[in-house]
């Protein structure tokens, strides 16, 4: 048979020639390779069909009859190019992925006006739990992926960026680590969920990893990128405190209770106005804006992304905002066929003006509180204050909105170099240096005021400027080899080093002789400073293996050790392993001509990964100083626990995914198992050991303790039309559901979470116990309110106060009546149980995109089920106890004599039982939100082309459009009360997020 022989050139859309795309003659194992120019040439035997295929682009066949010169051009495939998901230390085709993996689509977050990206992929990816924490401009979010995995430490996944790992822990201010990055700048988001895909990050990876990859230039005609918005946000939400009138009656009727002398101006409420609305007062409509250009491009050599961008957004509260610029700088280059280097550059600086909140002694919790009585300013400009008669004064919430100061500027560079060498076709060493370095500033200034009767006789100034350095070193080989057309094997080794130091001094001074110009040096009071520093380091060595055979079966099996400096000789070391394991059932042969389901794969996996998220030194003893009339001395701060080791967590996970409808629909069901033990935690069984909190006390020692079960589902439908016509419809279903149980704490009874959330001091709001989930509500049980002296028979003594008709130190008509949990006669804090569960029974996440012919449409609706709130601020707001204190309208249903059947308590004047915590201020956290519905129009690209563009698109979107819930707060999405895990779902006054109207534009040129 004559041989024929085909040759030429292979090219993308752009006429870039492409390298490596494998030149295969149809059933056979006949093929090449196209070399560096795109050029190939191929024997064949005969007349036969060729098929030219490369990852990313549509494949061709061609059928060739005799010799001849074949010049191809590939198609970029972005339905295939969205399949390659990025894994720890490399990416892997989706189909092949064996692990826990899921992909954000960072196409539908572009229009989203969010500050930060962990604010952006909530409801975006089953397993992963995203609340929000405070709507102040630049905050901290909660990050759960799989439920929560540790009791005292961090339960905030790792961030990778651009190979780069930054902590997911909130920053100064309570601010979020990633505030500083541009969303615009980003590629693609990876999620890794299991422990067999997180394994390859050993200690860092045990509360998952997000994987973030920023944008790089692509070859063909250089491109200009610009995207703008401008955005109008408001307040969603005003709490029904009382007007003038219904306070001037409530004060009326507590001051007749408690023989007060009457206030003369509340003698006819029906005549009163309105009075100041706290709330309109501090809240406020605010703008927000962004702006980024962008240029990217690139050839054969040099691919090139550059970047410069600027965010400016004003907070809903009064004297709040957040300010963020950022370049950078992306390149990549091919020194010659066998090198590439790179560099991932990026540098920012944000500025932040953080107001109080959260408390009751914060902006919004003093706007509730405030009388409506009392004017924001006096008649001379001055701002206003609650007078000397007021047994209970209140602060101006706008004056200490606006006269306090609390600035916050961090610089920071974050990036990565690279360089790439192919020692041959299937060997590959690649040596990178990361580093994050940053610093920051924060300006406090308290001036010297007088608002009312409220003073302060001694302005303050205080300034923190702190650093931190990271750098890491990573260098690894890659092997890549294909064997029979059947075998494919990757396999990785490589080591790391990383370090971390950090520091900072604070100084401060004082009563300076005015407000306006204070500088340290300048003031009366004596100057004060304060320096720390620190360092840690983690030396590592990994590597991982992935087989798969005839595109059927495939195998991955990591390790990792890591070596800590956190830890003595003989516990510094850790090592986690992992294994899964893919099963394509469709591509067996027994699997032909079933077409009812189609892309069918069974995957399972099982891994370990650490925690080692203790301070420095926790393992030995410290020395604190202290003054004494011989000088400074050295007391021991803490016990020393020499056998203090790693936190560790298994996972095994199992997963199905699957096609319908000619492969419309795709789904992915995956359950899992994860057990978390020996936390580390600071615990001493007696103050006899440490000696409390006297004079000289040692603080306890950190002890490795107990055992913690989560146990879950995650489900990702996704539905996608295929008519090829002027319409079509994706859509997108998340849905997680997990269970959480401690199932040992050695010899601890139990671990409460206090805060002081009101103005009676700390409080113990939590409880985590053998058997149940962690961080539960924790209280006592409201049976009713006694309402007739019959109620009081047989009734239990409630904290010893007797059943008498008496002002102080009694229980009487109209108090809460407790139940006594232990049939002990008596109600005391033993009586105390389980009041609500803050984790809730699912959460879930629905994304609907149309399209029709140029238009657009987007909307986001996410969600949680069966959490609940304990609601602080409530707590504060109906406590009915203080004279001149505002309350909600509802506490002027109290219960008296001519009202018995009063929903709520009778009036007390701050000595009363009725606020212990309870189940009365549990409610329903549940919530179903339109996040984001978005509408835009691209201009037809002849159009487009005629005025000098290659894009431009409008759009208009809303965020937060409206929340359907029963939570009688602000805002039912409660985070964690600066991200401790004992501290969820508790309400204390947070900054509610605003509601958000956008208008933006996409411009290519």
């Amino acid at each position: 048979m004559a041989q024929n022989i085909i040759q030429g050139t292979i090219t993308d859309s752009s006429g870039l020639p492409l390298v490596g795309v494998n030149i295969i003659e149809k059933g056979t194992s006949n093929g090449v390779v196209s070399n560096f120019d795109g050029y190939y040439k191929l024997e064949l035997k005969g007349e036969a069909t060729v098929v030219f295929s490369f990852l990313g682009f549509v494949s061709k066949e061609i059928n060739v009859k005799s010799s001849s010169t074949v010049n191809v051009q590939l198609e970029e495939n972005l339905e295939s190019l969205n399949e390659i998901i990025v894994i720890g230390y490399g990416s892997q085709m989706k189909e092949e992925i064996s692990g826990a993996v899921s992909s954000v689509e960072v196409e539908d977050l572009v229009t989203i006006p969010q500050v930060s990206v962990d604010q952006m992929i909530q409801g975006r990816a089953s397993g992963v739990s995203v609340t929000t924490n405070s709507g102040q401009p630049g905050a901290a979010v909660s990050v759960r992926i799989r439920g929560v995995n540790s009791i005292s430490g961090s339960s905030e996944p790792l961030y990778i960026i651009d190979g780069v790992p930054v902590p997911g822990e909130s920053e100064e201010g309570g601010s979020s680590p990633l505030n500083s990055i541009n969303q615009n700048d980003i590629e693609s988001i990876s999620i890794l969920k299991d422990a067999s895909a997180t394994a390859i990050y050993g200690s860092r990876g045990s509360n998952g990893v997000v994987i973030i990859t920023t944008k790089s230039g692509k070859k063909g005609k250089a491109k200009i990128t610009l995207n703008s918005f401008v955005a109008i946000q408001e307040p969603t939400n005003i709490l029904d405190v009382m007007t003038l009138p219904e306070y001037a009656r409530l004060q009326n009727a507590i001051n007749d209770i408690y023989n007060i002398d009457p206030i003369v101006e509340y003698s006819h409420p029906e005549l009163l106005g309105p009075g100041t609305n706290w709330q309109q007062e501090i809240f406020s409509n605010a703008m927000m804006e962004s702006h980024q250009i962008s240029f990217q491009g690139g050839n054969e050599d040099v691919n090139y992304f550059i970047s410069g961008g600027h965010l400016k957004q004003d907070g809903t509260v009064i004297a709040s905002g957040f300010d963020r610029s950022t370049i950078r700088a992306n390149i990549d280059a091919k020194l010659s066929d066998k090198i590439k280097v790179g560099i991932n550059l990026t540098a920012s600086r944000v500025n932040e003006k953080i107001t109080l909140n959260g408390r009751s002694d914060g902006i919004i919790g003093l706007s509730l509180l405030n009388s409506p009585a009392i004017a924001v300013y006096n008649p001379d400009g001055s701002f206003a204050g609650p007078s000397l008669n007021d047994d209970f004064r209140t602060e101006n919430a706008v004056a200490k909105a606006l006269s306090l100061e609390n600035k916050l500027i961090r610089d920071r560079i974050l990036g990565n170099i690279y360089a790439e060498f192919q020692i041959n076709k299937q060997l590959t060493f690649r040596t990178e240096f990361g580093g994050d370095f940053g610093k920051s500033l924060n300006n406090q200034f308290t001036p010297r005021y007088s608002y009312g009767e409220i003073q302060i006789a001694n302005n303050t100034l205080s300034i923190a400027n702190n650093y931190n350095d990271f750098w890491i070193i990573k260098n690894f080989l890659t092997y890549n080899n294909t064997f029979n057309d059947k075998h494919n094997v990757t396999a990785m080794i490589g080591a790391e080093a990383q370090e971390s130091s950090y520091g900072g001094v604070t100084s401060t001074d004082g009563n300076f002789v005015g407000n306006d110009f204070p500088i340290l040096g300048t003031g009366d009071a004596t100057d004060n400073s304060t320096q720390f520093r620190a360092s840690q380091a983690l030396e590592s060595y990994f590597g991982r293996l992935i087989y798969s055979f005839d595109n059927k079966y495939s195998i991955t099996a990591s390790m990792r050790a890591d070596g800590s400096s956190k830890f003595s000789q003989g516990n510094k070391w850790g090592y986690f392993p992992s294994i899964s394991g893919a099963w394509k059932l469709s591509n067996e042969p027994f699997m032909e001509g079933f077409d009812a389901i189609q892309n069918i794969k069974i995957y399972g996996g099982y891994g370990e990964v650490g925690n080692q998220n203790i301070p420095n030194f926790a393992y030995g003893s410290i020395l604190r100083p202290v003054n004494t009339g011989l000088g400074t001395g050295f007391l021991v701060s803490n016990f020393a626990n020499p056998d203090l080791t790693w936190e560790s967590s298994t996972q095994t996970n199992m997963g199905f995914d699957f096609s319908l409808f000619k492969n419309s629909l795709n789904a992915s069901i995956e359950l899992y198992n994860k057990v978390s033990k020996d936390f580390l935690f600071q615990y001493a069984s007696t103050n006899f050991v440490t000696g409390g909190q006297s004079p000289g006390a040692v603080n306890p020692p950190w002890v490795n303790l107990g055992e913690m079960v989560n146990r879950g589902i995650d489900v990702t439908l996704n539905y996608s039309t295929k008519t090829g016509g002027d319409f079509s419809w994706n859509s997108s279903l998340t849905f997680s559901h997990y269970r959480n149980e401690v199932t040992d704490l050695g010899d601890v009874p139990q671990i409460n979470g206090a805060m002081n959330i009101n103005y009676d001091g700390q409080q113990n709001i939590t409880i985590t116990r053998k058997g149940d989930p962690i961080g539960l509500f924790y209280g006592l049980e409201v049976e009713g309110i006694f309402r007739s002296v019959d109620d009081f028979v047989d009734a239990p003594i409630q904290y010893g106060r007797p059943f008498q008709d008496a002002l102080f130190a009694t229980t009487w008509l109209g108090d809460i009546k407790f139940k006594d949990q232990n049939n002990d006669g008596v109600i005391d804090d033993n009586d105390r149980t389980v009041i609500g569960n803050p984790h809730p029974d699912f959460t879930f996440g629905f994304q609907n995109s149309f399209n029709y012919k140029n238009f657009d449409l987007s909307v986001f609706v996410q969600g949680s089920y069966g959490n609940d709130v304990f609601n602080g601020i409530g707590r504060l707001l109906t406590a009915g106890n203080r004279t001149f204190t505002n309350q909600l309208s509802s506490v002027l249903d109290y219960w008296s004599v001519n009202n018995p059947e009063a929903s709520a308590p009778r009036l007390a004047r701050n000595d009363t039982r009725n606020i212990e915590i309870s189940d009365r201020y549990i409610e329903d956290g549940s919530y179903v939100r339109i996040q984001n519905v978005t509408l835009g129009y691209t201009l037809d690209s002849k159009i487009s082309e005629k005025i000098g563009f290659s894009l431009l698109k409008i759009y208009g979107s809303i965020q937060n459009l409206y929340t359907f819930t029963n939570y009688s707060g602000y805002d039912p999405e409660i985070g964690s009360f600066n991200q401790n895990t004992l501290l969820t779902g508790i309400d204390a006054g947070r900054y509610p997020s605003p509601r958000t109207f956008t208008l933006g534009v996409n411009v290519e040129f």
